[in-house]
């Protein structure tokens, strides 16, 4: 009676999910946010470095400058410009209860365009969150509202295009919506994981993950040998979805695994709020992640792990077999237009062996990941919220070699192999740090290039305290130089052809904090652009006089206070 209960829940869920789409396509009536075919270079829900994509990635053609139009009735509620993110970002809310989201632009029209120039000299600042007035700026649906770009976090030409539900701000997949855009073909599998899960578990008699090839086609995977298993077990799964006419790995619909014919798991990716994103680091295999750049995901839940794509799983997802028993195990990936494929093996499960004498004593108590944990050794002092963690953590630490420059122990805090949920406290002593440097000092993490990026920190009583989102090699170092100005016009011009002023701009140690430029002792506002290092000027003559002489000048901070300068002249 369970299982036809379940099968039964299942059934009504998938039929929820294709009503809700029906009646989203029926009364949302969106036109295409561009006036060509749609082409994605990624789409929602695909599986980002710490998030699930919120929109889908639309190609321009590998160009700047595309008309970008409202895709509804509605007015502008925000205008966000960001060195980072999304970039030059509009926000429009429509009068059906959606919001449309429009990021990476290279700039708005023309009206809003001069209304956000007026704030940025107001308020002598590059980046603007503007919440304009509902009567302030309305749009009818094909108006243009800016010209598709490559600002902010963005590594090419695209538009980065999201619909949202306007009460809360959760995006919704916007491939419920019709955009006509192609996609028959079916999502791929590429590597199966398979993770014993506790200490006397054992997947082809190791206790350590296993990692299995794939080889399909048509939809259809197996791996041909019987996976043998014993205890508590659970499944991971590389696989990517594929569009028409577009190369780009982008992220499936819905995973459903069977034990032999009963669901004992499904997730499916329809909207995630921004509240959830945290969580990806415990749905995918993190640590496999950092070593080989895979993306597995995996289908069992861990304590702290709280997505509510996962809308029907057994046991958190956790198998639990009985001995002496062969069944078969299904995976079956769908993306939003039904195209599905299906991976499946056989498992054989045999009794539990006693393996506790066989593995290393663990020398420290385990953190709950549910209550704050402490941790106190010579020369540092970790404090770690409730809910850090994802799941109970065997922390370790020791000390590491050395560094050249710098005026701490190397503290190695646990792995970097286990990802953290929120913050958590440091503060490290420092060793023979003169007076002078104090308020230059900051943590730094040291990666395994024996690069340095920096964590802040601030000088209390001998220690430098900040916060940390990850695990991993920590030190003390000191910033007492001046960021770098360099202009990149290679005839020792200033003014470039495109009637810009450029110049490379950055900080090695702890990076560019603020920038400031002026234009014969008047503010100007220059756009910076962090992932190239550019600080742009574009020449408006609504600022200077044209056909004159004009001085220039430069301040350039970094984030321990050291100041560099330019100072130039030129004729425009």
């Amino acid at each position: 009676m369970q299982l036809k209960k379940l099968v039964l829940l299942f059934s009504l869920i998938l039929s929820n999910h294709f009503i809700y789409s029906q009646l989203i396509l029926k009364d949302s009536n969106f036109r295409s946010p561009v006036d060509f075919q749609i082409f994605l270079a990624g789409n929602f829900g695909e599986i980002r470095a710490e998030h699930f994509h919120a929109g889908i990635d639309i190609k321009t053609q590998g160009v700047e400058g595309k008309n970008v139009y409202s895709v509804y009735d509605g007015y502008i509620s925000r205008i966000k410009i960001s060195a980072n993110n999304y970039g030059k970002a509009l926000y429009i809310e429509h009068t059906n209860g959606y919001t449309s989201v429009y990021g990476h632009l290279s700039s708005y029209s023309k009206q809003i365009n001069n209304i956000i120039k007026d704030i940025q000299y107001k308020n002598k600042q590059f980046e603007v969150d503007y919440y304009p007035k509902e009567n302030e700026f309305p749009v009818k649906k094909g108006d243009i509202i800016g010209y598709s770009g490559n600002t902010g976090r963005s590594s090419g030409p695209h538009l980065h295009f999201e619909i949202r539900e306007s009460r809360e701000q959760i995006p919704v997949n916007p491939m419920f919506f019709d955009f006509s855009i192609e996609d028959n073909i079916p999502p791929v599998f590429y590597t199966l994981a398979m993770y014993p899960l506790s200490e006397n578990s054992l997947i082809n008699n190791s206790n350590k993950s296993q990692y299995f090839t794939i080889n399909g086609k048509n939809g259809k995977s197996i791996i041909p040998d019987t996976i043998y298993v014993s205890g508590k077990f659970g499944i991971g799964i590389e696989l990517y979805d594929f569009l028409n006419n577009s190369k780009n790995q982008c992220g499936i619909f819905t995973l459903t695994i069977k034990l032999d014919t009963n669901i004992v798991y499904n997730h499916k990716i329809d909207k995630v709020p921004f509240s959830e994103i945290g969580y990806i680091k415990s749905h995918i295999d993190y640590a496999e992640r950092i070593k080989s750049k895979k993306t597995i995901q995996k289908t069992f839940i861990e304590p702290n792990n709280h997505l509510t794509i996962y809308k029907s799983t057994v046991n958190n997802g956790i198998f639990d077999l009985e001995s002496d028993t062969i069944q078969k195990i299904t995976l079956t990936a769908c993306d939003i237009n039904n195209n599905c494929s299906n991976l499946s093996f056989f498992v054989k499960s045999s009794p539990v062996m006693n393996l506790i004498d066989s593995i290393k004593p663990i020398k420290n108590d385990p953190f709950q990941w549910d209550i704050e944990n402490k941790f106190n050794d010579k020369g540092i002092n970790l404090i770690f919220p409730p809910k850090t963690f994802f799941d109970t953590v065997n922390f370790t630490y020791s000390i590491g070699e050395p560094i050249k420059n710098s005026y701490s122990s190397v503290h190695i805090i646990h792995n970097k192999y286990t990802p953290v949920y929120k913050s958590y406290t440091a503060s490290i002593k420092t060793i023979n740090l003169p007076d002078e440097f104090k308020e230059k000092a900051f943590i730094a993490l040291v990666n395994d290039n024996n690069e340095t990026i920096y964590q802040g920190g601030v000088f209390i009583n001998g220690y430098l305290t900040t916060q940390l989102k990850e695990f991993g090699n920590f030190v003390v170092l000191v910033d007492t130089v001046v960021p770098e100005i360099k202009n990149i016009q290679k005839d020792n011009s200033i003014v470039h052809p495109d009637n810009s002023i450029k110049f490379i701009v950055k900080d090695m140690l702890s990076g560019i904090k603020s920038y400031n430029g002026y234009i014969d002792n008047n503010w100007a506002l220059f756009e910076f652009d962090p992932k190239n290092d550019l600080l742009v000027y574009f020449l408006d003559e609504q600022k200077i006089k044209k056909n004159s002489n004009h001085e220039i000048e430069l301040f350039i901070i970094d984030n321990k206070g050291n100041i560099n300068t330019y100072y130039s002249t030129f004729n425009w």
